[in-house]
């Protein structure tokens, strides 16, 4: 029974089964300071998006992943905390995407010393 909770929390946290790379939040910033052809993506509520974002990120809120069109093909996505995240990275990776997946999501993001708008 503990291996089927602790198989059910990596899932969860995107850590096994997932068709998509997760970085911490230096890696990612490194990585948008070097590739201007990722779209960032806050799937948080509009509330929580408005208090604070990562600079030029753009706001899908969940319900609205699975049918929102997207121009580009890579792109890094983040929640809270990164749990709402982990979902969407799958709906996306789904839809041919090629997705990054902040770790920790924009808490993380803002202990690393990151700004956020």
């Amino acid at each position: 029974m503990m291996a089927g909770l602790l198989g059910y929390f990596a899932y969860f946290k995107g850590w096994i089964l997932s068709d998509f790379e997760n970085l911490s939040p230096q890696e990612a910033y490194e990585l948008l300071e070097n590739d201007k052809n990722i779209s960032v993506i806050d799937v948080r509520s509009l509330k929580e998006f408005t208090k604070d974002h990562i600079k030029g990120a753009i706001h899908i809120p969940m319900d609205m992943v699975v049918s929102k069109k997207l121009e580009d093909k890579k792109l890094l996505v983040y929640s809270e905390r990164g749990e709402r995240s982990v979902e969407a990275s799958r709906i996306l990776s789904k839809r041919g995407f090629k997705v990054l997946h902040l770790k920790g999501g924009v808490v993380f993001w803002i202990r690393a010393g990151h700004e956020v708008q």
